[in-house]
């Protein structure tokens, strides 16, 4: 197996069980591509990765002590996952990537079919090996794979599309609480629904009441907007994705539910529902997708956000509730409070924080990896003097 060396004081993040090397971080490496041994300047066995230079992150690190990474390795890291997952259903992520010991590899399970994504070459290279443990693991009637993410595109990767295994249907049934959802794989965005919400979905339930009016911003396929028309509010629906309000609308309708649908961008509609002088709104939510992907497109997306918001707390009743999501890593709590308190000084609202909640269990945030924390949501509410 060849070596790899990290520079002076790098060592330490392999150390804390960081998964992963920049280029400029090693100062010893192979000729090619492959499975490596991981050492410090002092000679001191980190770990086993799997070493590419032509990776955004030139080492990735699977296991922190001296092994192979075969299916054997694989079988024990999906089993892993499998048992902390044990009580959550048949909807639910399985393998969430670094958070799970496996830099590059998300896993969902809808049911018997698991919709998998591929994001790096290091895991590319061991597809041979993870695949067939995982399908001896998780034991699924088919697998799906939706390797078309810009993380993907920036590892220089082809898209990657279909079947892997198996029988997989043209439409994915999602079940939650009692909401099914059949969403076409041709139109599914990431791995087809966001799991990832459901928590936050079950909570909006709990707190409606009927006749109470909610907006559901960036809505998909309408999640919480079904939940709320369940508990007898008015619900709005607003998502540029018409197939995927397409869905909404035939799953409302097999339910015996009404969810009104406006489709078009999220800031006009807003704007002009404001303009238009709509019966405000109890609840408003605002889930965008990840809107930045480097640092340096904070500033820009920032200024989105209080435009977004500004006509957002136009819409909201008197003490109503926003609801601000964000599913991008730069764009933390801290951000997510400061857009709001611009946007509340502009249109002259005093807000509360009510609840801040984090990633759900089956989407685990690691302490050694921060940027397995992605998911952020924000409740507040108006709260005049």
């Amino acid at each position: 197996m060849e070596r790899v060396v990290a520079r002076a004081g790098k060592d330490k993040k392999v150390r804390n069980f960081y998964p992963g090397l920049f280029a400029d971080e090693l100062e010893a490496v192979p000729d090619k591509p492959g499975v490596v041994q991981v050492f410090s300047s002092q000679n001191d066995l980190l770990g086993v990765g799997y070493y590419d230079p032509r990776s955004r992150v030139a080492l990735r690190v699977y296991r922190f002590e001296q092994g192979p990474l075969d299916k054997k390795f694989f079988l024990h890291r999906f089993a892993r996952a499998k048992e902390k997952r044990a009580k959550l259903g048949d909807f639910h992520r399985l393998v969430h990537a670094e958070a799970d010991g496996l830099p590059g590899l998300v896993v969902d399970r809808f049911g018997g079919v698991l919709v998998v994504q591929v994001r790096n070459r290091a895991m590319e290279a061991l597809r041979e090996f993870w695949m067939p443990a995982l399908i001896e693991v998780a034991e699924p009637r088919g697998l799906y794979e939706r390797s078309d993410m810009d993380s993907r595109r920036q590892e220089g990767l082809p898209e990657q599309v279909g079947v892997l295994y198996g029988e997989v249907p043209p439409m994915l049934e999602v079940h939650e609480d009692g909401l099914v959802f059949q969403i076409p794989l041709a139109l599914a965005q990431k791995t087809g629904y966001y799991l990832d919400q459901r928590e936050n979905r079950r909570l909006l339930e709990q707190m409606i009441r009927p006749n109470e009016r909610v907006l559901d911003v960036y809505s998909y396929v309408g999640a919480f907007a079904l939940r709320a028309a369940r508990q007898g509010a008015y619900a709005l629906a607003v998502d540029k994705d018409l197939e995927a309000l397409g869905v909404l609308d035939r799953t409302a309708s097999k339910l015996g539910l009404r969810v009104d649908i406006r489709q078009g961008d999220a800031l006009e509609v807003l704007e002009s529902l404001a303009r238009s002088k709509t019966p405000p709104f109890q609840h408003v939510l605002l889930d965008p997708p990840t809107l930045v992907k480097k640092p340096d497109e904070l500033p820009r997306v920032k200024r989105l956000l209080v435009d977004l918001l500004r006509p957002a707390l136009r819409l909201l009743d008197v003490e109503g509730w926003l609801w601000l999501s964000s599913c991008a890593y730069y764009l933390g709590v801290e951000e997510l409070l400061e857009v709001t308190r611009r946007a509340a000084a502009d249109e002259g609202r005093r807000l509360r924080v009510h609840a801040i909640h984090y990633n759900p269990p089956d989407h685990p945030w690691s302490l050694h990896v921060p940027e397995s924390l992605y998911l952020k949501t924000v409740i507040f509410q108006d709260d005049p003097l």
